[in-house]
């Protein structure tokens, strides 16, 4: 609500800001389902909204792809000690 709030005083005003840096911060509206399983048994959907924020998936594939590369290097450590018993 706070960023439609500041989008919407930068868009009447126009010329305190920039309107785009706004709305590259806005969350962007997934309409979902999820299973409901009721007390009788009987299953049905349920739909729901989620907000993904543009900060939070780029910080998420970062840490991701961080790990993988510690992962490579300590595999890399491994494999050059396990092919050269001679030097230890």
């Amino acid at each position: 609500m706070l960023l439609e709030d500041w989008l919407n005083i930068e868009r009447s005003s126009g010329q305190i800001g920039d309107v785009s840096l706004i709305e590259n911060r806005l969350p962007k509206k997934l309409k979902r389902r999820r299973e409901v399983i009721t007390e009788e048994g009987t299953a049905g959907y349920e739909e729901y909204y989620d907000y993904v924020f543009p900060d939070e998936t780029a910080s998420l594939s970062l840490n991701i792809l961080e790990a993988a590369y510690k992962w490579k290097k300590q595999k890399l450590c491994q494999s050059s000690i396990v092919a050269d018993p001679i030097s230890l």
